[in-house]
């Protein structure tokens, strides 16, 4: 009975002085600007990869198509489908397609400019986001194609992804 009585002595007395305070909330953590990693609406979010894939040139010169896989933010392990035609009048048409690892879809157009050191060719491309299916069906944002790739064809390209994404949910 007495070691029942002491214990209790000792319990009372750690319960004495102040009470612990809870932890910190997450809604005082958003009050102070403390960033969480849950994308809101609005919000620019990074959008970094890489890919490796196949360039190709079509019947009519001027068209090229690339298919490719990578992994990216925001998309997990990816597929990306390029086309552009380069018009009599000199001008680009483009669009790609970057299929998530889930299935769904973001859809870009973006410009593209080169340079030539043999034995290979960089490519700088920038995307404008257009929307796309599924988590993407309101995206938009723009972000940055370092391609490069050797000079005989097929062309076998790598790539580095970088800019930004706006998920608009």
């Amino acid at each position: 009975m007495r070691s029942v009585a002491i214990g209790f002595c000792v319990f009372a007395a750690a319960c004495a002085g102040p009470s612990p305070t809870a932890p910190t909330s997450f809604v005082s953590q958003i009050a102070r600007g403390i960033a969480t990693t849950e994308a809101t609406g609005g919000s620019e979010l990074p959008f970094k990869g890489t890919y490796e894939g196949l360039e190709t040139v079509g019947t009519v010169p001027s068209h090229h198509h690339l298919d490719a896989t990578g992994n990216a933010t925001h998309l997990g392990r990816f597929t990306v489908t390029a086309d552009w035609t380069v018009t009599t009048a000199g001008a680009i048409e483009t669009s790609s397609t970057w299929t998530a690892a889930n299935g769904d879809e973001l859809f870009t157009r973006f410009t593209r400019h080169g340079v030539f050191v043999p034995p290979t060719a960089t490519f700088t491309e920038t995307h404008a986001i257009t929307g796309g299916t599924g988590r993407f069906a309101t995206a938009s944002g723009t972000f940055t194609v370092v391609q490069t790739r050797g000079l005989s064809m097929p062309y076998n390209n790598s790539a580095t992804i970088d800019g930004t994404i706006d998920l608009s949910h």
